[in-house]
């Protein structure tokens, strides 16, 4: 039987940092995970993941591009899109306890903490993989 879908997004600032989120409880041993969830119906790819990461952050964000390449949960498949933060209010909702701008080195050793190993292996390989997606977009 095929995973769900989920998609979400990494949001990048002018400082080269990244948004982490602390899901509230450390749900599923996640201390810091990427904002992502599953589409609502009819919704597209983008639509879900642009929700997902107001719901989870209070960030308004722009999508710059896919982040290449499918990242695999615990029960569902993730894609995720590379953003940028337009409004950044910070509400939280239900399932998220903290938020936190990290440069990627700090990311790093923040989602090394997660105590489950297919999601720090996913969110390790996402993070690696938008390093990479940065680094070929062109300067300003």
């Amino acid at each position: 039987m095929a995973k769900k879908i989920a998609y979400g997004g990494v949001i990048f600032d002018d400082a080269g940092r990244v948004l982490l989120r602390k899901p509230k409880g450390e749900f599923d041993g996640y201390k810091w995970t990427f904002p992502k969830g599953r589409p609502n119906d009819g919704e597209t790819p983008e639509a879900a993941a642009l929700r997902e990461v107001l719901e989870e952050t209070g960030v308004r964000a722009k999508i710059f591009g896919g982040i290449p390449g499918s990242f695999e949960g615990g029960t569902t498949d993730n894609y995720y899109y590379l953003m940028h933060p337009l409004e950044t209010g910070f509400n939280l909702d239900k399932e998220t306890m903290e938020i936190r701008w990290a440069t990627p080195e700090e990311a790093r050793e923040l989602i090394s903490q997660t105590t489950n190993p297919k999601g720090r292996k996913r969110d390790l390989a996402v993070l690696e993989a938008t390093v990479k997606a940065c680094k070929s977009l062109p300067t300003q």
